[in-house]
C-alpha cells in the first residue's frame, strides 16, 4: 500500500456520508490495482467488525474499575522490607534475636577468666617424670597428647 492511501486510509474507511476526498485518493484507487484491492478487502473489514459492535452502548456493571485496580495491585511485585511488616516473620525474627542474645551472654559469661576449670590435677598427670617415652603404647600416646593440647597454657 502506498504511502497516500495509509495516511488517510481510517478516514476513507470511515466513509463519512457526503465527506469528499481529496480527488488524488480517488485517482491513486483507480490506476492502483493493489491498493484498491487492499482498500477493499479491509472496508469488507469495518463492515463485519460494525456487524459485530453493539447496537447500544454497554456501560460496564458495577464494581467492574474497583474490581479491575484490585487485579492489578495484586499482580504488583512486593518489595522485600514488606517482609518485616508480616506479623509472622516479625516474631520469627524477634525470636531468633533473643536466642542471638542470649547465646552472646552465654559465651561472655562462661568465657570470664574467673570461670575457667582447674587443670592441677590434670597438669600433675602430665608432668610426672615416671611416663614411659612416646612411640612405645600407641593409645597411652593419644591420651597424653590429648591431655597435653587440652592443658595448654600460653603465658
Amino acid at each position: 500500500m502506498h504511502g497516500l492511501i495509509r495516511d488517510r486510509l481510517e478516514e476513507y474507511l470511515d466513509g463519512a456520508p457526503g465527506r469528499k476526498f481529496p480527488l488524488e485518493i480517488e485517482r491513486h484507487l483507480q490506476r492502483c490495482e493493489e491498493c484498491r484491492e487492499e482498500v477493499s478487502w479491509m472496508q469488507e473489514q469495518s463492515k463485519l467488525l460494525r456487524a459485530l459492535s453493539p447496537a447500544q452502548e454497554m456501560d460496564p456493571s458495577p464494581g467492574f474499575y474497583a474490581r479491575v485496580l484490585n487485579r492489578i495491585e495484586k499482580q504488583q511485585t512486593t518489595s522485600v522490607w514488606s517482609a518485616f511488616l508480616d506479623p509472622v516473620f516479625g516474631r520469627s525474627l524477634s525470636a531468633a534475636a533473643l536466642a542471638m542474645v542470649l547465646l552472646a551472654f552465654g559465651f561472655l559469661a562462661y568465657s570470664q577468666p574467673g570461670n575457667q576449670p582447674d587443670v592441677s590435677a590434670v597438669e600433675a598427670m602430665v608432668s610426672t617424670d615416671a611416663q614411659p617415652p612416646l612411640g612405645i603404647d600407641r593409645d597411652r600416646d593419644r591420651e597424653t597428647v590429648f591431655v597435653t593440647l587440652a592443658t595448654y597454657r600460653d603465658e
